[in-house]
């Protein structure tokens, strides 16, 4: 069974790894972050208040197989909003990412006693979006154009798991 373990700098160099150039680092982190990513850039991702950032670690393999993270924090709405998911290179392909979605949903409604999760993806990366749907997500709406990356717009599908569906 995955677990959870909250994400600390001395985890930063995995993520250098695994973002490999601008256009991953924008599709993973959108513009908060600037390629080259840095220490100070994770630094303030971890710190930030309303976020929890996760390192995903596998106990079966002795390995960390992904990260993610769920922010935006309303209590008040009851929601949050998953993001900054990555799985390692070396594990992609092989079911992680709709357990990775399932264990951070799991967490969201039981331990910060969410309703709602929301999320966003480009509609470029089909994989993610077969995976989050098999996670039990379902699309609210496409925002046509939503992001500009060199010559290039991006439109993005948002996705929402709700509590008692």
């Amino acid at each position: 069974m995955l677990q959870l373990i909250p994400f600390q700098e001395k985890d930063f160099n995995t993520i250098f790894d695994w973002i490999v150039s601008p256009r991953f680092l924008m599709q993973w982190g959108g513009p908060m972050f600037n390629f080259p990513l840095t220490h100070q850039q994770l630094m303030d991702y971890k710190d930030a208040q309303d976020r929890r950032a996760f390192q995903v670690y596998d106990p079966s393999l002795d390995t960390i197989i992904g990260h993610l993270s769920i922010g935006r924090l309303d209590k008040d709405q009851k929601q949050g909003r998953i993001g900054k998911v990555i799985v390692s290179p070396e594990y992609r392909g092989k079911g992680y990412g709709q357990q990775m979605i399932q264990l951070i949903s799991m967490y969201a409604f039981q331990q910060l006693d969410l309703e709602k999760v929301t999320l966003g993806v480009f509609d470029f990366n089909t994989g993610a979006i077969r995976c989050y749907e098999n996670a039990g997500f379902t699309i609210d709406r496409y925002l046509k154009n939503h992001r500009s990356f060199e010559d290039e717009m991006w439109s993005l599908y948002e996705m929402s798991l709700n509590k008692y569906t």
